[in-house]
């Protein structure tokens, strides 16, 4: 008897908006702009004039690395030779702009602690 006349009339039912749930990759997104400023600071503080030399010191191309100081996303590579070649350094680091992970001496050589705060 649900098809009946004594059924009720069914209710008119609309989508419902979506809320955008945070994701990684907004969070990745985020932490991008800051990533080629925290890569020339990196190079800086660790004594490297050129990004040529700084990449030679991480055993990459040029090519390969410049386009990271310059703004392109940091591939995983790239970010793995830097965190194995620098004592120290973290991928949230280098990602987010994140300074929790990092030694505390490096991190003051970076000035991510006090005025020089870059995260």
């Amino acid at each position: 008897m649900l098809d009946s006349l004594e059924s009720p009339a069914p209710a008119i039912s609309r989508p419902m908006a979506r809320k955008k749930i945070a994701s990684e990759d907004d969070e990745l997104l985020a932490g991008q702009a800051g990533q080629a400023e925290r890569l020339k600071l990196l190079r800086r503080t660790l004594g490297y004039e050129t990004a040529i030399s700084f990449a030679a010191f991480l055993g990459l191309g040029y090519t390969t690395y410049h386009p990271f100081e310059k703004g392109q996303p940091l591939s995983r590579d790239a970010a793995f030779r830097l965190v194995r070649k620098i004592p120290g350094l973290t991928l949230d680091w280098l990602y987010f702009g994140k300074p929790d992970g990092l030694p505390l001496e490096f991190a003051r050589k970076l000035g991510v602690f006090g005025n020089g705060r870059t995260d």
